[in-house]
């Protein structure tokens, strides 16, 4: 009885120092730090952010010997983090007073003078081929490194990057680096940098397979390659064929690599994997707007009906005051690679305050993009248009020939941040019936975009929109044809489509020419949401010119935008400052995807 009664005691005082024990680990060995750095805030500041003794201090070790091997094993980091700031005879110290509550972790820095660049030198490995690159041609300056400023890694490295890229854009896909020797001389306190570099052959486009087609046929990928077999190594033209791909619609993935080695010819064999993405889609939607009221707009669309990419689309959008739908085939690289064939039916129904529209036409239009940035389009199209509640009462029999310049140096379609557009627009028109007349439309719009700053969360949009209409008088030009204002892209806040000379009762009659601007200031903050503050104004006028004396229209508004990987989805309540009381109401509401402009 003795003997349990003693080992029941024992078991519990062991308990009990266990528990002891366990409390005392998680209680820890609380500390704090003290970097000492010759006054230099800035290097205090940045060796804190690196410092494990600062991220863990809320977790403090166990014991004192533990704080003093977490000590221990941050210096090398603040060694490391000072050598990113190019000081590479940087001394750090530490000691600890554990009489104080909490314990005392001082650290001493010397960070010593910086090292700056003192030469550097690119020297071909042994074994590079005859027709290996001449190192010769490259100048420090092209790789980023400057002699005499500072020594920093983070140039090194990326020195590296920017010396692979340029020889494989001279044609050496194969080079790579064999050795980097970076060398720190302490009596001159400075840096050198040798690279050993193998760029092995010079190499041309080889043969090329495509991997994982089945719709496709071989001939659409022979139209969207931008290179040419025997044609010197460019990765340029491998980018160019990824966005020629992409922009097709049908790849979910594309994937272009080459092979190791370069053929006996020099010729280097290439390789494209993609994945067919569905070639059919359906799309359903409602929205609704104070201009046009509730309205729903369906669509289907096959991306590769024969093989060769042509789409084919049939598209019904029907509002409350405006309904449309048409049909549109697209015959990709038509005649010409980058050149699209568009055949276009569609009819259009559309009641307004100044008129009501019926019409159906028929297009083929030639869309090309000349250069990256510019794309011109022109073609022929026929309408059949009935004009009814207007000034002109009657029907049309019109021939067209539309012709468009683009030029968009702007970073994005839908949510651009940076650059400009410039859109021009000309159409001749033709009455093919008597009595016979005809009018020729122009229309300019510009666009431009302006960051604050670096993020690009703070831009200035601007646009502005010129149009002119020559030719026959405006009462023989169908009232629908003629120029107004009052939309979601054309001086917001006003009623839809009756910004324009007035006839009996307030009626719009439509104008000959059109000047509206616009401005913009977006916010976006770190999610997905932004906020747009606008301001309009403009006019439309009876002349073939604007009249800059005439008084012009003034509208403001905000809006909200919700940031998507395929654009903005767009929400903006515009409020008219000249409301015209027998017209206008107090606000618009619009809601759409992608920026106004």
């Amino acid at each position: 009885m003795l003997a349990f009664r003693q080992i029941y005691l024992w078991t519990a005082f062991l308990l009990m120092g266990i528990s002891c024990l366990l409390s005392a680990e998680q209680e820890g060995y609380s500390y704090q730090v003290q970097f000492q750095c010759q006054d230099d805030q800035e290097i205090e500041n940045f060796l804190k952010s690196a410092s494990q003794l600062c991220a863990l201090q809320d977790s403090p070790p166990p014991t004192a010997a533990a704080l003093r091997r977490r000590a221990e094993e941050d210096v090398p980091n603040m060694l490391k983090a000072l050598q990113s700031k190019a000081y590479y005879n940087a001394k750090v110290h530490f000691s600890i007073n554990y009489t104080l509550d909490p314990a005392l972790v001082l650290l001493c820095v010397e960070t010593g003078p910086i090292y700056p660049f003192s030469s550097f030198k690119i020297i071909p490995e042994n074994g590079s081929p005859p027709c290996a690159f001449d190192f010769k041609t490259i100048d420090s300056k092209d790789l980023g490194i400057c002699i005499g400023r500072p020594a920093l890694p983070s140039i090194i490295v990326d020195a590296e990057d920017i010396l692979l890229d340029l020889l494989e854009k001279r044609g050496y896909p194969l080079a790579k680096l064999c050795k980097r020797e970076v060398i720190a001389d302490q009596s001159t306190h400075s840096i050198s940098v040798i690279f050993h570099v193998d760029s092995g052959p010079l190499a041309s486009f080889g043969k090329t397979d495509i991997i994982g087609d089945e719709d496709v046929l071989p001939e659409f990928f022979r139209r969207k390659i931008a290179w040419q077999e025997g044609e010197r190594y460019n990765p340029e033209r491998i980018v160019k064929t990824v966005n020629a791909l992409e922009a097709s619609g049908l790849f979910s993935s594309i994937n272009i690599t080459h092979d190791s080695e370069v053929q006996s010819d020099g010729s280097l064999p290439m390789h494209i994997s993609i994945q067919e993405a569905k070639r059919r889609s359906i799309g359903l939607g409602v929205g609704y707007a104070t201009d046009l009221g509730p309205g729903l707009n369906a669509e289907w669309e096959h991306r590769n009906i024969r093989g060769m990419g042509e789409k084919v689309s049939i598209v019904a959008n029907l509002w409350q005051i405006k309904q449309e739908g048409f049909i549109r085939y697209l015959m990709p690289d038509f005649g010409h690679s980058g050149q699209d064939l568009i055949w276009l039916a569609d009819v259009n129904r559309e009641k307004t305050k100044g008129f009501t529209e019926s019409s159906a036409s028929f297009s083929g239009t030639i869309e090309r993009q000349l250069t990256e940035r510019l794309r011109v389009s022109y073609g022929a199209m026929f309408t059949l248009l009935h004009n009814s509640r207007s000034n002109n009462n009657r029907e049309f029999n019109l021939f067209k020939l539309p012709l468009q310049l683009m030029w968009n140096k702007s970073n994005s379609l839908l949510d651009p941040t940076t650059g400009f557009t410039l859109h021009l627009r000309t159409t001749p028109s033709i009455q093919t019936l008597p009595p016979r007349f005809s009018y020729l439309t122009h229309q300019c719009t510009v666009t431009a975009y302006q960051p604050l700053d670096k993020k690009q969360r703070f831009v200035l949009a601007a646009k502005a929109t010129w149009g002119s209409i020559w030719g026959s008088t405006k009462h023989s030009i169908p009232p629908s044809e003629r120029f107004y204002a009052g939309s979601d892209t054309l001086l917001r806040g006003y009623r839809y489509l009756s910004v324009s000379p007035l006839g009996h009762d307030h009626k719009p009659i439509g104008g000959r020419s059109l000047m509206v601007y616009s401005l913009e200031a977006r916010m976006r903050n770190n999610g997905p949401f932004g906020l747009v503050a606008f301001y309009d104004i403009g006019n439309v006028y009876s002349e073939s010119f604007p009249q800059f004396g005439h008084k012009q229209l003034q509208s403001v508004g905000l809006g909200l935008r919700y940031h998507t990987p395929v654009g903005p989805l767009r929400i903006d309540l515009a409020f008219p400052l000249n409301r015209r009381h027998h017209l206008d109401s107090f606000f618009q509401l619009y809601f759409s995807i992608g920026q106004a402009f």
